[in-house]
């Protein structure tokens, strides 16, 4: 357990060295919170694994102190992980925007009962326990995103959470600059800085752009059928679609679950405002330049919509020479093959495909480097640590820090497990909080690492089984050893030695009491060193029966 400090403690769960899976705790005395609560999806490196969630065993160790979650935004590496904990935070009061609640509550179902959800609005402040937070409008790619002031006794801290600076929003709503320069001309103690777009100069670009791009879309194709794809989440970008389906004469069909929970539950909260007859069921006889498909899978995904689309696979709708495809969305990077191979799947139904390498259908609800120049600016902290983003990403926004006159020794780059003690006298490093990932696969895996680490090794280097029957009163294996192998090229020499080794391993041991599973361990280390020298580590798994 990480020793307590008499000023402000911040401690990382999640969100720093990474892109997704965001989780912050703040302390003061013995009132502890917790910012937001994400998931990441899984890569190349944790095979067949349905999400990563950060590890809360400091949350459990802890939970007498905790005082309520509070959320920055609705999109999934900030609030995607609640789901899975909602046993271990029932009762805990959890904070957001009214669209964050939605969603949140749609996620969780039948789970929802067991979380006290709290709708706040933007510039509210709420009290736990010792601890205030103010949650501060900044614009994003989704409506209800907040910035955080909260206010200890041990000091201000400033979480900017996901933002950028975009001057003529959809909704009209900006990000609250007054209130943020005057937060920090109050004095803030620490402040914790998104990098995600830290390497894109310049500003980002207003989302009224994509929808003047969409416009011209439009024009062009005024009798081809559009299929727009882009994050179910962008409330934004559904809003300037339906808009424009509206103002065109479009009907449109909204295609993936997730999809159509945005829309309701967005709709339900004002966040979105939909035509009145716009949405119909299903495309019927509607002509091609009639009709238009909102779809999920903007990045590639096995079960989404526009990949079902792209094989032909969803309700009966056949992609071909009629229709214009728009992936209104950049690859989220690791996700580019999925991608492209949906792309080319309907290039190859004869399908016109834009997508944002080659259009302005696409921006970013992250700030450029010349917005978080001006939130440090805003803002001023005594101590900085940049956070939501890779090493390289938290590294350049500690440079823009230092070039912004903070001094380098009061900007720190936190990583997993860190914890901080912020004070009158300093910053100070306390011993490192239990963290790291844990594993979804159908269920919250209890030793995630070892499969993870099996599963990587089968993908690598394959299987190898060997069966042996062993008479346990003689010690000896009796009849043939049965070697089946699986995703590794076994040759006959091969063969023969993992038999040879299994034999007289067994045949050599020497135990007071006859026990199969040693005799399964002896074989398993014998064969393991026949590889072991060729540096090849293939899953071994002996299967020992008694004759």
């Amino acid at each position: 357990m990480a020793k307590k400090s008499k000023g402000v403690q911040v401690s990382f769960l999640g969100g720093v060295g990474e892109i997704g899976k965001n989780m912050t705790v703040i302390e003061c005395g013995e009132d502890m919170i917790v910012v937001d609560m994400g998931v990441s999806f899984p890569k190349e490196d944790s095979p067949g694994m349905d999400a990563i969630i950060p590890d809360v065993t400091y949350i459990k160790q802890n939970i007498k102190k905790l005082r309520g979650i509070v959320l920055t935004h609705g999109h999934e590496d900030h609030i995607g992980a609640i789901p899975y904990y909602a046993d271990v935070i029932k009762n805990t009061p959890v904070y957001g925007t009214a669209l964050t609640i939605g969603l949140l509550r749609r996620k969780l179902d039948k789970d929802a009962k067991k979380c006290n959800l709290v709708i706040v609005d933007e510039g509210q402040t709420v009290q736990l326990g010792g601890i205030k937070v103010e949650f501060i409008k900044v614009a994003h790619s989704m409506a209800g995103a907040c910035a955080l002031a909260v206010y200890t006794q041990g000091g201000t801290v400033f979480v900017t959470g996901d933002f950028k600076i975009d001057n003529t929003p959809i909704d009209g709503k900006k990000t609250n600059l007054q209130r943020i320069a005057e937060i920090g001309a109050k004095g803030v103690t620490l402040m914790l800085g998104e990098s995600t777009n830290v390497e894109r100069r310049g500003s980002s670009t207003s989302e009224r752009v994509v929808g003047q791009s969409l416009e011209n879309i439009f024009n062009a194709n005024p009798n081809k059928r559009l299929i727009i794809a882009c994050f179910a989440s962008s409330n934004y970008r559904v809003q300037q679609v339906l808009t424009l389906a509206h103002k065109y004469g479009r009907k449109v069909v909204l295609a993936g679950k997730s999809m159509k929970a945005m829309v309701d539950v967005a709709s339900a909260c004002g966040e979105l405002h939909v035509p009145k007859g716009v949405i119909v069921d299903g495309i019927g006889k509607l002509k091609p330049g009639e009709a238009l498909i909102l779809a999920t899978g903007s990045q590639g995904e096995p079960l989404s919509a526009l990949n079902k689309l792209s094989k032909g696979e969803f309700n009966k709708i056949n992609v071909g020479s009629d229709d214009v495809v728009v992936l209104s969305s950049s690859p989220i990077p690791g996700n580019e093959k999925s991608v492209y191979d949906v792309i080319n799947a309907l290039f190859r139904k004869g399908a016109e495909v834009i997508y944002d390498a080659m259009n302005d259908i696409h921006v970013s609800g992250h700030a450029y480097e010349e917005e978080l120049k001006l939130m440090l600016t805003l803002v001023h902290p005594e101590f900085f640590m940049p956070v939501h983003g890779e090493y390289r990403h938290q590294y350049k926004h500690s440079q823009i820090a230092k070039m912004l006159g903070i001094p380098s020794k009061n900007i720190i780059i936190p990583n997993i497990g860190d914890c901080y003690g912020v004070t009158s006298k300093g910053i100070r490093k306390h011993a490192n909080v239990p963290a790291g990932n844990t594993y979804v696969d159908g269920v919250v895996l209890e030793d995630g690492e070892a499969l993870v680490s099996d599963r990587r090794s089968l993908a690598e280097y394959g299987m190898i089984l060997v069966l042996a029957a062993v008479d346990l009163e003689r010690g000896v294996v009796v009849g043939d050893v049965d070697v089946v192998a699986r995703g590794f090229n076994l040759t006959d020499d091969g063969l023969r030695n993992i038999k040879n080794a299994v034999i007289d391993s067994i045949n050599a041991a020497d135990f007071d009491k006859a026990d199969i599973d040693e005799y399964a361990r002896f074989a398993k280390k014998a064969v393991r060193k026949l590889f072991a020298r060729d540096r090849q580590f293939p899953i071994i798994i002996p299967v020992i029966v008694e004759d």
